[in-house]
């Protein structure tokens, strides 16, 4: 007998079929990172951090105290708390359609958690941010850098450019670990995708990317997150920032209601807070483009 019967694929099943019109950049955090408990609260942990000259002391066979290492106690918190819809459709729709629907919710799921790790859901480093993030962040590890001009007067501007992403790097691999630089905003973005005026066609990309070598990656922000019109750039040390969540972005779970016959998919994402490990573990240098 033929039946029109809905059947939902497992949601391991459509997982494997999604193909994401959105790539998030807070994966790239993920390989240093604390789960929490899916629990709504908060959490505080301390964080010590040395005083003054860490130098060893000369010892000599007469000496009988070493030199003591001082240290400071900052706290540290990381609010949790999620975010949750829920889709439902008739039953009488085909699988297919449902499906659509639901791949379409992850996508925005997964462009919020960029948000979330990006912004701390605030609107300024220095006001409300809600938890920190890479491009706001009231950590004192943190290092927000006075902005910079880039000469777009000159016959290459790119020429300087380069010279102070290079600027950053040095400051950066001060500390060690593999970095990610994020280059945003309207002024810089275009810059980043240029080409050297030079004649030889050499895309600016490439001889950034040749110039800081194997340690180092390079990308634009994703253009579906905004910066409020700023510029700049976000130089990341992906060994020391340690990204906290509570829940990834995720179809947690759906069923179908035969007496009432509809179909039901239940989404789950929640907060996230990214962590310095050490000092300019992330330096943000905001920039501008002179005329």
């Amino acid at each position: 007998m033929a039946t029109n019967k809905l059947v939902l694929r497992t949601i391991i099943e459509l997982m494997q079929d999604y193909v994401p019109t959105y790539q998030p950049i807070y994966p790239l955090l993920l390989g240093k990172s604390q789960a929490w408990a899916e629990e709504v609260g908060q959490i505080q942990f301390k964080r010590l951090t040395s005083v003054g000259d860490l130098r060893g002391g000369h010892i000599t066979p007469k000496d009988t105290e070493m030199k003591q290492v001082s240290v400071s106690e900052s706290q540290k918190v990381f609010k949790k708390y999620f975010f949750a819809n829920q889709f439902v459709q008739s039953a009488l729709q085909d699988r297919a359609q449902v499906e659509d629907v639901v791949k379409q919710v992850l996508d925005e799921y997964q462009r919020h958690m960029d948000e979330i790790v990006l912004f701390g859901e605030g609107t300024s480093a220095l006001s409300d941010v809600v938890n920190n993030g890479l491009f706001w962040s009231n950590d004192p590890n943190y290092d927000l850098e006075s902005s910079a001009t880039v000469n777009g007067s000159s016959v290459d501007p790119l020429i300087d450019l380069h010279a102070k992403v290079m600027t950053s790097a040095r400051v950066a691999d001060q500390v060690a670990g593999r970095k990610l630089i994020v280059f945003y905003g309207d002024a810089i973005v275009p810059l980043y995708q240029g080409i050297f005026a030079d004649g030889n066609h050499m895309p600016f990309r490439s001889v950034l990317n040749e110039t800081l070598g194997s340690n180092y990656t390079t990308m634009k922000m994703p253009p579906a997150l905004t910066t409020q019109s700023e510029s700049g750039w976000l130089v990341i040390n992906l060994d020391q920032v340690k990204m906290h969540y509570t829940q990834l972005p995720q179809l947690k779970s759906q069923g179908i209601n035969e007496e009432k016959m509809y179909v039901w998919s239940n989404f789950l994402t929640g907060s996230a807070m990214v962590e310095c490990l050490a000092q300019k573990a992330i330096i943000h240098q905001p920039a501008t483009v002179s005329s």
